[in-house]
């Protein structure tokens, strides 16, 4: 195997997640394939200079990643083929990749732009009445969180997941659970103009009502509308939006 080479010390850095953000970038590079045998954590920990303590919590987060898997009496392998973990080397990928910047910004809501109106339009079809009120309840938070002086941005967030859930579709809520994260590591400096939260709820509803009439091409008109008056407020601040 050639991770001894790769792994260099890591002293003086938050040493578990350090470790963690190493084995992402040698999977990735294809250093480790689906399958590889780790070390052990006393061998890893020797090659990265660290405590075998520091190693097993790293090694714990890639379990809880779906990115390796321990076999009693076997020991630990590489795991790249289950949705957990495509999703955690696309979140790590995005978070590698992209900033806070303007130009990064423009990217991921271009990214939005491609999915989430499909994914509305899905979501009409397939909600159950469950579905439907989970996300009712998320406009009536995101309402007390405006009318108390807040953002919105934490109910902002949860009803774009829910919305995914609601397709039912297990990839789908993978990949929009991967671009929120790194969506929202921004949200709150960037997508807070005034005027915002307002725009955003009064959309939420509109995409909420095309759901209920179970109207897919209103509620990927709706979604779409949401992204064009909303979004790029935070990303073109000089652009005037007439809403």
């Amino acid at each position: 195997m050639q991770m001894q080479s790769e792994l260099h010390n890591l002293q003086g850095q938050r040493l578990h997640e350090s470790i963690v953000q190493r084995f992402h970038a040698l999977i990735q590079q294809g250093t480790l394939e689906h399958g590889a045998k780790l070390p052990s954590e006393r061998v890893l920990a020797e090659q990265l200079k660290v405590s075998r303590s520091s190693v097993r919590e790293a090694i714990r987060t890639l379990e809880l990643q779906g990115l390796v898997v321990s076999k009693h009496g076997s020991g630990t392998f590489i795991n790249t083929q289950s949705l957990n973990a495509v999703a955690a080397l696309m979140t790590s990928s995005l978070d590698t990749e992209l900033g806070a910047g303007e130009n990064q910004l423009r990217d991921i809501f271009e990214v939005r732009h491609l999915l989430e109106p499909q994914l509305a339009a899905l979501a009409a079809q397939k909600a159950t009445p469950e579905d439907v009120e989970r996300l009712a309840l998320i406009l009536e938070e995101q309402q007390r969180q405006i009318m108390e002086g807040e953002t919105g941005v934490d109910a902002d967030t949860k009803f774009h997941f829910a919305l995914a859930t609601a397709t039912h579709n297990a990839a789908l809520v993978k990949v929009v659970s991967a671009v929120e994260d790194v969506l929202q590591k921004s949200r709150d400096q960037s997508l807070q103009l005034p005027g915002r939260a307002e725009r955003s709820l009064a959309s939420h509803h509109h995409i909420l009502e095309m759901i209920q009439a179970k109207d897919y091409v209103g509620a990927r008109d709706a979604m779409e509308h949401h992204l064009t008056a909303v979004e790029p407020s935070a990303v073109f601040p000089s652009t005037v939006i007439n809403q």
